[in-house]
């Protein structure tokens, strides 16, 4: 302990005795010698792991292929101003790390100037090649250096460390969101790919249950594999929640909707992996399902009903804009097609069906509401006088496209065919309804006046 004081009152009297420019000068050397050693030590793998939220990555790095490339020829961009920016980088997070503003989860992104030289992973040797992935004729070529939607596909892109105990691996997750995603602005697929495109046609017959499937004959009849049994598994609608903002950022997507100008925000600096926003995209039937379950009969059977609801609701096309709205007293009132629609009977004879039934309106559903024998009462009248009415105009349509037809003067003709073309869509829409006035009398009444109006119109 004594030589120990001894020694350092000998550097301090040493120290006092010695020049100013002397003093400079070995201060230079200290601070120098002691920054090589601290650039030396920092640029080693075992100095990331003294940091408690780095242990599993470095964990996974000494197990894997990489293990003798040093964290820095990777986490840094290649040069010497790639060397001192990382240093100044990492210079701070140490400043974080003192006052604790360290996160809990790592975050880095490896530029692909790091994986793309000569020495490690050559662009020439890697677009000339393809590869087997889990069955998949891969090749790099149509994804090094591409730029889809704002997204810049980088090694980085499909090559992450996501899960498992694996350093970084190929997320098969990101080649099913830019595959197979539909945008909600376009409704398109970001790429444009089909199931053959990575996918050889099965050589076998595969057995589901009581069914025996050969895809040669599938082939044969020159089926769409993708407009047909497996449309559903590469067609995928794009849902990003606004509560997925919020993890990171204090708004939400609204402050900014076009699709290019997040990708380009969220991929062309700092990486951020496709499903932290898009949520897990599968691919793959995991099970059998029954063809049934998976029908969607709106694929076919859509808007069936619309001239109904547009009688019974809003304005029809017939109608002028300045014309006042007339709305049904049961819709303002909130009443469903169910109130009315109560009797389950079958459909018609003499028609393709699936012997199903249809809930039919009858009288006796408005005396839920009101008293008893009312829709016995109003419907046959509603019905009556529309049905007369609809009747009266159908024979002045008729009579004037017979007129037309014996006209003359070309011009006059046409102007007659015009307003008989206008007073049968008319006559069309309220056939169609088949309610004949019960869904909305007033509107009803007010289109076969519209519609005598046209016929019975001299200018």
């Amino acid at each position: 302990m004594k030589s120990i004081k001894t020694i350092f009152s000998s550097g301090v009297h040493v120290l006092k005795q010695m020049r100013w420019p002397a003093r400079i000068l070995l201060l230079i050397v200290l601070i120098s010698f002691f920054s090589a050693g601290a650039i030396v030590v920092t640029g080693q793998p075992g100095f990331c792991n003294s940091c408690h939220i780095m242990n599993t990555y470095y964990d996974s790095w000494h197990s894997s292929e990489h293990s003798h490339v040093n964290c820095l020829d990777c986490h840094l961009q290649p040069g010497f101003a790639g060397y001192i920016r990382g240093k100044i980088n990492g210079l701070a997070q140490a400043v974080d790390c003192m006052v604790g503003r360290v996160g809990t989860k790592a975050n880095a992104t490896v530029r692909d100037t790091s994986c793309l030289r000569p020495e490690c992973h050559s662009t020439q040797e890697l677009t000339s090649q393809s590869v087997d992935y889990n069955g998949i004729d891969f090749t790099h070529q149509k994804h090094i250096g591409t730029d889809i939607d704002g997204i810049k596909i980088s090694c980085g892109t499909c090559h992450s460390h996501f899960e498992g105990n694996e350093h970084f691996s190929v997320n098969s997750g990101v080649c099913f969101t830019c595959h197979f995603l539909k945008g909600n602005e376009t409704g398109e697929r970001l790429v444009q790919t089909d199931c053959r495109s990575c996918h050889e046609v099965p050589n076998k017959v595969i057995e589901r249950g009581f069914v025996a499937i050969n895809h040669s004959e599938f082939v044969s009849y020159q089926a769409s594999c993708d407009d047909s049994c497996h449309k559903n598994e590469i067609e995928k609608q794009s849902e990003v929640s606004e509560s997925v903002c919020l993890n990171c950022h204090d708004f939400g997507k609204e402050h900014e909707t076009d699709s290019v100008k997040l990708h380009e925000a969220h991929t062309h600096s700092e990486k951020v992996e496709c499903f932290a926003c898009h949520g897990k995209v599968t691919h793959g039937r995991t099970q059998v399902r029954s063809v049934s379950v998976m029908m969607n009969c709106q694929n076919c059977h859509s808007d069936t009903h619309q001239i109904q609801q547009t009688i019974y609701s809003t304005p029809h096309s017939a109608q002028d804009e300045e014309t006042g709205r007339v709305l049904s007293p049961m819709f303002l009132t909130h009443v469903e097609c169910t109130g009315c629609h109560i009797e389950r009977m079958k459909k018609k004879s003499g028609v393709l069906n699936s012997f199903g039934t249809v809930a039919k309106a009858v009288p006796a559903a408005c005396d839920k509401c009101h008293k008893k024998g009312t829709g016995q009462q109003y419907v046959p009248f509603w019905q009556g006088k529309i049905k007369g009415l609809f009747e009266k105009i159908g024979h002045q349509v008729d009579k004037l496209e017979e007129l037309a037809r014996v006209e003359t003067n070309a011009q006059l003709a046409q102007k007659s065919y015009d307003k008989v073309n206008q007073a049968r869509a008319i006559l069309e829409a309220v056939a169609s309804d088949g309610s004949w006035g019960v869904h909305n009398f007033k509107y009803t009444e007010a289109m076969l006046l519209r519609a005598g109006g046209i016929v019975n119109d001299t200018e």
